[in-house]
This record gives C-alpha cells, structure tokens and sequence, in this order.
C-alpha cells in the first residue's frame, strides 16, 4: 500500500550558519514531524544534502520544489500524497492526519501575512509571465503544500522553467524583485496552468509571526491556563518573521515547554483519547486535569463509571486515592491493565445504582461518569452531597448535544467552577459525536 509522504526540508547550509543562528532549530522540528509521521503511519523522508552544488544559482528553497519527485524516484519511494515542509515548522503532538482532509487536491495555505510584500513580488514577476493577471486572493505560501502524482509533471515543468531561466530568476531574486525566491514563480504557474487548489484547511494548519499576531500570549484575564495561544489552537507552529538569528533561542524555549508530549512513554500517549473511541474522555480533557489537579495529591477520588480507565490512570496521577468503580466484567479488565503500572487505585466491579453500593468515607472529588439520564445524574449529585457537602465535582459529556449533564448540574444548582476538555465543534472520530460546547466541567472547586 502507497503511504503518504512527509519530505521535509533541512539542509544545514554552512555558509548561513551564522545568519541564523546554528542550525539546532532544524532539529527541533525534525523531532517533531517524526513523532507525528510515525503515529499515523506516514513515511518521514528529510531533504538535507543538495542535489545541485551552486547555492547561489539553486536555493534550497528552489531546489525543494524542482527535486521532490527526482529524490522519491531516487530512493525508490513509491507514495500517495506528498507533504512538503520547512524546517522552520513545528507539528504539534496531537495534530490529526492531514491528509485526510485535503481531498486529494493540491492543498496550500494562503499567505496574508505581508500584503505589500506579496503584491510587489507579484508586480516583480508579472512581465516575466507574459503579464498574467494572478489572482491575489488565491496566492499561497510555498513553506507548506500538499500535492500527488497527477502534479508531477507540473512540477516538471516548472522545473525546466527554472533550468531554461535560471540566470533570469537569479537577477530577479537578488537585484530586480529582491521578494522571495520560488514562491511567487510558483503561485504563478500553477494558476497559468489552472490548478485547482484547495485553500479551504484551517489557517491553524500554518500558524506564522506568532510574535506579531501576539500568539505567544495566553489569557491571563481567566488565569486558568498558562499556555500560549499558538500551542493551544495551532496545529502547525511556523516560525518565520522573527529575527532569524533568534529561531534557535524560541524554538529551543517552545520545546522545552513541550517536549514531554513527543515522548511515548508520556502517559499521555500511551493511553486512547476521545479522537480515537468516542466513550472516553479526549486528551485536552486529560491534559485539563493533569494540570488542574497536579498539586492535589492530598484528595481521595471517587470514580462512578471508569469504562476502561483512560480516564482512571490520569486520576491515578493526581491523586492520593482511586476508587474505580464499573459494572462491565469486560471494561474492569482493560482498567487492570491500563492501570497496572500504578498502586493506588482501587478497582471495584459493581452497579452504583444497586441497593448495595455505598459510597466509600473519604471521598473529596468525584468524577461523575455512570449513569446518562438526567434522572440518574441528578440523583449521583444529591448522595455525594449528602456523604460531603464540600464534594468537588467532575463532569465528562457536559458538551454533548443531549444536554443532560447541564441541565442536571442546572437543576441541582451546582456551581461550574471551571470548563475543560475540548470546545464546540469538536468531532469524534468517524463524525459520531460533535460537541456543542466544553467537553467537561469541574464544579465547586475552591469554594
């Protein structure tokens, strides 16, 4: 079977070295997408000797576009769908497959970021191209395409454009346009040549100038969560913009911030999340609580509903105590094993709404997760209040279309302390389930 391809572009030119401050940012992205391409199955191919020696006549920049189809040839690499990507991008750990998304199209990003550049390296090129009248609307950024076999022989083509100009692109680059250097020639042929491109994939696919776009921020007015905003709804983190002297520095900060999330031992990793199997709980709604509850090792957790303890194992991590409680014989062993690295949880097999179930002494926090009618959820609400007045409250499905956990947590006049998990508009894998606000809530925390 043909696997999709990820050629990523990092030649470490000596020459430059300098200019950009090392070349140590390159690593930090390579370890990124390779992360990714081995968790959906893509083939990461590097880009990282030249094939033309001259670097003055062949830019890497050119060379990426003019070669990507020779190289796979070279390595007798057969593919799907080509990811060509600088090495100046970093893919988060939880990103989906992007290929799935680009409807075996040309797919591209449109550039906004500088207009003023972008039209005068238009105008730049314009008499070249026998005064094309290129759409600028549709213009796109080269650091990040998608395409496949049926756009070889464009590719090809552009190539020998290149080769039979070659002295006349150079002169534009470096003298008369002085705007880039393949970009704007390839916005141009493929709109000559009638490409239809699909520009349609969200802009946090190509996230750029996150320092202009104040994206480095985060919102301090709710002081729930510390995290920048580019790593919070970015899929792709593109640093470009910035002093090139300084990528190193800010991607060497970026990872540091995040590098725990590429390692697959991270219990994060090892575990299914929502995008995955819609019973459980998503990885936001994990990572939400592992941050929430990070310095609470002094509560005791009370868990009605584990299903197969995804959930169970983080509370496992924050907390003193685990009572796991789930009536399926099947679902109680999957927990044994998603949990048997830890010694505090408590794994009880049972129906929380027989006459015999009692709620354990101790209990702080409860996760709220076993029945899902309204009925039963307020009835969970009024008995943990009753065995402590003080309960904290966690709810999953909170975001589901039914309603029934907000109505419940309304009626019952439980307080929402804080919202977490993934926001509206999430979709479950294969489109069973979209939530139509926050995944989760805590409620009566800190009160």
């Amino acid at each position: 079977m043909k696997k999709n391809i990820v050629f990523w572009v990092g030649v470490k030119n000596d020459q430059y070295s300098e200019k950009y401050g090392g070349w140590d940012w390159m690593d930090i992205s390579r370890k990124t997408w390779e992360y990714w391409c081995k968790k959906h199955d893509v083939l990461f191919v590097p880009f990282e000797k030249p094939i033309e020696s001259d670097l003055t006549k062949f830019r890497i920049n050119w060379q990426k576009a003019l070669f990507v189809f020779d190289e796979l040839e070279r390595r007798n690499i057969d593919y799907d769908q080509i990811y060509l990507v600088d090495g100046m991008n970093m893919i988060k750990w939880d990103a989906p497959n992007i290929f799935e998304m680009t409807g075996h199209k040309f797919t591209a990003w449109r550039d906004t970021d500088n207009l003023n550049w972008i039209y005068k390296s238009i105008q730049g090129y314009k008499e070249f191209f026998n005064n094309y009248d290129l759409d600028i609307a549709k213009y796109f950024s080269s650091g990040l395409i998608i395409f496949n076999k049926d756009h070889k022989e464009l590719f090809n083509s552009f190539k020998k454009l290149y080769y039979d100009n070659v002295n006349e692109f150079v002169k534009f680059q470096d003298e008369i346009v002085r705007k880039g250097t393949e970009q704007t020639p390839l916005n141009y042929w493929l709109q000559i040549h009638n490409v239809d491109v699909n520009l349609d994939i969200p802009f946090t696919w190509k996230l750029t100038h996150l320092h202009r776009k104040e994206m480095f921020n985060h919102n301090w007015q709710l002081n729930e969560d510390s995290t920048p905003f580019f790593i919070k709804y970015g899929n792709i983190w593109n640093f470009s913009g910035l002093p090139k002297d300084q990528r190193t520095e800010i991607m060497s900060q970026v990872w540091n911030l995040v590098k725990d999330n590429y390692d697959e031992t991270n219990i994060l990793n090892t575990l299914i999340h929502k995008n995955d199997w819609v019973k459980t709980t998503s990885r936001k709604f994990k990572e939400d609580i592992l941050r929430i509850f990070k310095n609470k090792k002094d509560l005791v957790c009370l868990e009605l509903g584990s299903c197969r303890g995804d959930t169970t194992r983080i509370f496992a991590e924050c907390f003193k105590k685990v009572y796991a409680y789930e009536m399926s014989k099947e679902n109680i062993e999957h927990i044994k094993k998603n949990c048997s690295d830890v010694d505090n949880i408590e794994i009880i097999c049972s129906d929380v709404y027989s006459k015999d179930f009692q709620i354990p002494d101790g209990i702080n926090i409860t996760f709220v997760d076993a029945g899902h009618s309204k009925e039963q959820v307020q009835f969970d609400i009024k008995r943990l209040l009753e065995k402590n007045k003080d309960m904290i409250f966690i709810f999953d499905d909170y975001g589901q279309p039914d309603r029934v956990i907000p109505s419940a947590i309304q009626e019952t006049d439980l307080k929402i302390s804080q919202y977490i998990g993934e926001h509206s508009g999430f979709i479950c894998k294969e489109g069973k389930l979209k939530f139509v606000t926050r995944e989760g809530v805590i409620c009566k925390m800190g009160e």
